[in-house]
């Protein structure tokens, strides 16, 4: 999925970290089983506020994405292996 800048989702953060790194956010959302989407962005210090989500604005509706500059949101394809 393509980042969508100066967005995030609200009311399904079930995790808020701070990284040094956006990467570090994408793995923490895939070792995360509910995880589906992270909104990511800069706090003082230098370091990236990530916030794992429950939904996606595709699963849920696009009015959960809301305004808020200097973040991205990214809806996080995982593939589960059987």
């Amino acid at each position: 999925m393509e980042p969508i800048p100066n967005k995030v989702i609200t009311g399904h953060v079930i995790k808020i970290l701070e990284l040094p790194y956006e990467g570090e956010c994408h793995v923490m959302c895939y070792m995360e089983p509910d995880c589906v989407s992270i909104n990511v962005g800069p706090v003082e210090g230098g370091d990236q506020k990530c916030e794992l989500n429950n939904a996606t604005e595709e699963n849920h509706a696009p009015f959960l994405l809301v305004n808020k500059p200097g973040f991205i949101y990214l809806a996080i394809e995982v593939k589960i292996s059987h």
